[in-house]
């Protein structure tokens, strides 16, 4: 029974169906998101306020945030697989030790 069960978690594992983190395509989508995100709230506080840089900080602060969520992410991610390789690795040898 055990081996049918580390058999199908083997298959998922390498299929990805147990993963919860997002891939790493979808990363550049918190620089794309933070610039579109702060231009806009910049763009809204220049209309209420009746400036014109507004606009300009919030993109830059948005591109330097969505910056620093895409390296964080790419961190996780890196972490996850090195330590789904490693335990993948682990697995597979005291697998062959018990034969």
């Amino acid at each position: 029974m055990t081996t049918a069960t580390d058999n199908v978690r083997s298959a998922m594992a390498e299929s990805g169906a147990t993963s919860s983190q997002p891939s790493r395509s979808s990363a550049p989508s918190y620089l794309v998101a933070g610039v579109l995100f702060y231009g806009a709230v910049g763009w809204l506080l220049d209309q209420w306020l009746g400036t014109r840089f507004l606009v300009a900080a919030g993109v830059l602060l948005g591109g330097a945030l969505g910056t620093y969520m895409m390296i964080v992410q790419l961190k996780r991610q890196t972490a996850a697989e090195e330590t789904h390789a490693s335990t993948k690795t682990s697995d597979k040898t005291s697998s062959e030790e018990s034969e």
